[in-house]
């Protein structure tokens, strides 16, 4: 049982001295409801350990908006920038490094293409995976890939799978939770910790949450309360040793995103670019841009199944025509719904080079054409 006052220091150092926002709405049954499960805690022990030695600590947290941090009023706020503080507090001596692999609007096919690159590379020590928001579309396999790619790495990383939450309590938890348990991992729900006080009108939203979806400080230090409790929790179980790197049980869903091929715009040739323009996009980051009065983008890529991620508005009524090894495919926008960013173009294919052509068209009565869409990137899934 976890008492106020515990509750209010807790909160003062993942604060770092300022005031404790979170903790005077949290009631101590939150605690109980925000542990999902404790799962395997052997590479969080490693961690422990590791981190008592005064070696370096790299911590890794990869997700949408919320993990970037978005309605925080200052990064440190965030529930990433609050973990870790809380590492850094609770080993003084040790040198804890933060990498933040966020990107908003963004879901865990995204994440697992770009992993190698945005996360995996800096070797992190632990991994907070956090898409129970965005991944509302598909049904898990990526989610499954990305966790398999951490997992799979020779340091052994742990993970631990953070489960937010839409408005109306909402989110992805019950297809992420069975991954999770899959693999026997530490899971930790904000939306079980808070929802059911929200939905009882004992808790209102806006006391942590801005929009429905993204924390404010207050929201952002409860799951990053949330996580730490789950942490000291593991700490105080007993130690083994932890099962040896690359040994991961058999797939639940696919490890098609275990072994992916990410070809960013920046250094991407197409096949033939049929008038698109590579320029810089968003945030000055290049994208392959084209229109209706382009012709098809043609790329090609290896693998079980293609991934495209593209620049346009949600709004976007504009439509895209793809076609794979010469075939029509269906239309990859859902009718009525928001235009999609990510598309997974195909999935099950035979192991080889395939090859794709994307060409801007006009939208119901002839609307959006004119509109440039830009591909950011190009992947390739089950390349094993």
């Amino acid at each position: 049982m976890i008492d106020r006052r515990t509750l209010l220091a807790a909160a003062g150092i993942l604060a770092g001295g300022t005031a404790a926002l979170a903790a005077p709405v949290l009631a101590p049954d939150m605690f109980a409801r925000s542990e999902v499960a404790l799962g395997d805690p052997a590479r969080l022990h490693r961690i422990f350990a590791k981190a008592r030695r005064g070696e370096p600590v790299t911590l890794g947290v990869i997700g949408g908006s919320i993990t970037v941090g978005a309605l925080a009023s200052r990064p440190d706020l965030s529930y990433a920038g609050r973990v870790e503080t809380w590492w850094r507090r609770r080993f003084p001596a040790t040198p804890i490094r933060l990498v933040n692999a966020g990107i908003g609007g963004t879901g865990s096919a995204y994440g697992a293409l770009r992993a190698g690159e945005d996360l995996l590379a800096s070797r992190p020590d632990l991994v907070i995976v956090e898409f129970a928001v965005n991944d509302g579309w598909n049904e898990g396999a990526s989610y499954e890939g990305l966790l398999r790619q951490i997992l799979a790495l020779p340091g052994m990383p742990a993970v631990v799978c953070l489960f937010m939450m839409w408005q109306g309590g909402g989110n992805s938890q019950e297809s992420q939770a069975r991954i999770g348990a899959h693999y026997r991992l530490p899971m930790v729900s904000f939306r079980d910790a808070v929802w059911p006080a929200m939905a009882g009108g004992r808790l209102a939203e806006a006391e942590l949450l801005v929009d429905g979806v993204h924390p404010n400080d207050a929201g952002h230090e409860a799951a990053a309360l949330f996580l730490a409790r789950l942490f000291e929790r593991i700490d105080q179980m007993p130690v083994r040793s932890p099962v040896p790197a690359g040994v991961l049980p058999s797939p639940l869903i696919s490890d098609a995103f275990q072994f992916v091929e990410w070809r960013r715009a920046a250094g991407l040739t197409p096949d033939n670019a049929g008038g698109w323009a590579r320029r810089a996009g968003e945030g000055g980051r290049p994208a392959w841009f084209g229109s209706a009065a382009s012709g098809p983008l043609v790329l090609s890529g290896n693998g079980t199944g293609l991934v495209v991620v593209l620049q346009r508005d949600l709004a976007d009524p504009g439509r895209l025509r793809l076609r794979l090894d010469g075939a029509d495919l269906p239309d990859p926008d859902r009718e009525g719904g928001a235009a999609r960013r990510v598309i997974v173009v195909a999935e099950g294919l035979e192991r080889r080079r395939h090859s794709l052509e994307i060409t801007r068209v006009d939208g119901p009565g002839g609307s959006g054409g004119s509109t440039e869409v830009g591909l950011i990137g190009f992947g390739g899934i089950g390349l094993r």
